[in-house]
């Protein structure tokens, strides 16, 4: 069963966000029905909100890449008809 929800947002917010999603294989829907799963999951929001710059969270987010390059246990998936789903998951 599903339900339907209706939220405001900025009108150059949700066409930039649109065009995200759609780069990346996703729809709005699917891009918040993963941000609500993975909120319930961690118990709490599953990003750091503070106030950076744009450069200071470009640094950050290519940290966390190579972390992620350099670990032997991180998951992934190499399957693009699959990745939705690990995405998910």
């Amino acid at each position: 069963m599903t339900t339907t929800l209706t939220i405001r947002m900025d009108d150059t917010l949700k066409a930039e966000a649109e065009e995200f999603f759609d780069d990346i294989g996703m729809n709005m829907t699917t891009a918040i029905t993963c941000f609500f799963k993975k909120c319930l999951a961690a118990g709490e929001i599953p990003f750091k909100l503070t106030r950076q710059s744009k450069h200071e969270r470009l640094l950050a987010a290519l940290k966390e890449a190579r972390e992620v390059v350099n670990d032997p246990n991180a998951e992934y998936c190499d399957d693009p008809a699959k990745l939705k789903e690990f995405i998910l998951s």
